[in-house]
């Protein structure tokens, strides 16, 4: 892997790749919040405040899910046939989704995680939903056949075929959804979007710089919405209520994690432990110092002003890594 030094410059790059002066703000710190060792590598974060997070991850064959509860981390007992878990949402303490690799669902009911039958074998990356009844999952095999997609009405998983004229790019794999308000998308491979609207899903441009994929997604009103993405390099979109419009900072490797717990910013990270802020007023990016190799997948914020960050490596050795932020305004 590669070595990055531990202190970057605090410069924001604009959308034109020109550099600007850094948007005001405290000093950032991540550190790592638990020792990993042993564990598989991290993918997702999730929790409902300071004393109820869920980290979820895993290696080939054998899903984790670690959890805090505002003073110690705690391994969970998952069921023998999940496999390695990609993503996480829920509504309360006891009543958590995760899905994963090769078909795995599960729920936790605040005492057990139990498996559900989804149906299908393929990769499940996302899973959102707007109550325990109303609940959507997306996935698909990466390179493969069409993008998947099915909805969970409290009893049953069904799944929905996105009609080919609602993906002109061809994408295999739709990675995450998220909503909030009347508002519900999903984001995928080559940058597709799409939109929930009236039942069906229906694709929406992302602009000129959409033509890479992306990998998630948050916001804070129905007119403050940022995905993330790219892989030969960083991509990212911004929804203002009517469209979305999608830059391309220069010199910035992958993302693949955004949380959005204030319109003004985006906490984001990506390859090679990158983490930063993005402000979506002028587009800038401000790089906090990096802490480890290992690419960020997912960050998620308490409410209280701390966020999570977690990662790793998604092949054998796999291995993981849980950070916890501090500073920032």
């Amino acid at each position: 892997m590669r070595t990055i030094a531990l202190v970057v410059a605090l410069v924001a790059c604009s959308k034109d790749g020109e550099e600007t002066a850094a948007p005001p703000t405290d000093v950032v710190q991540w550190e790592p919040a638990f020792d990993t060792s042993g564990m598989g590598a991290m993918s997702g974060v999730w929790g409902t405040g300071p004393d109820d997070v869920f980290v979820v991850g895993g290696s080939d064959g054998a899903g984790e899910v670690h959890h805090f509860d505002g003073s110690s981390w705690t391994p969970m007992t998952v069921p023998a046939e999940a496999d390695l878990v990609v993503w996480a949402y829920g509504f309360a303490p006891d009543d958590v989704f995760a899905v994963g690799v090769k078909g795995t669902a599960m729920h936790y009911d605040g005492a057990a995680w139990t498996m559900l039958d989804t149906g299908t074998t393929e990769d499940l990356w996302g899973v959102f939903g707007f109550a325990n009844d109303d609940v959507w999952v997306v996935g698909g095999n990466w390179g493969e056949d069409v993008p998947l997609m099915l909805h969970w009405d409290g009893a049953a998983f069904t799944p929905y075929t996105l009609d080919p004229a609602q993906n002109d790019r061809g994408a295999t794999s739709i990675f995450k959804v998220w909503g909030i308000g009347s508002k519900l998308f999903a984001v995928g491979e080559k940058g597709l979007i799409v939109q929930l609207v009236d039942g069906d899903w229906q694709q929406v441009s992302g602009g000129a710089e959409a033509n890479d994929d992306f990998v998630s997604l948050w916001g804070t009103s129905e007119d403050h919405i940022v995905a993330v993405g790219g892989r030969s390099g960083a991509r990212i979109a911004e929804y203002d209520g009517t469209s979305w419009s999608t830059i391309a900072p220069s010199g910035m490797g992958g993302l693949s994690a955004v949380f959005m717990d204030d319109p003004t910013q985006a906490v984001i990270g990506g390859i090679y432990g990158t983490t930063a802020t993005y402000f979506p007023d002028d587009d800038s990016v401000v790089e906090d110092p990096v802490v480890t190799d290992f690419d960020v997948h997912a960050i998620w914020g308490d409410g209280a002003g701390t966020y999570y960050g977690v990662g790793g490596q998604f092949f054998d050795p796999y291995a993981g890594v849980v950070l916890v932020r501090t500073g920032g305004s």
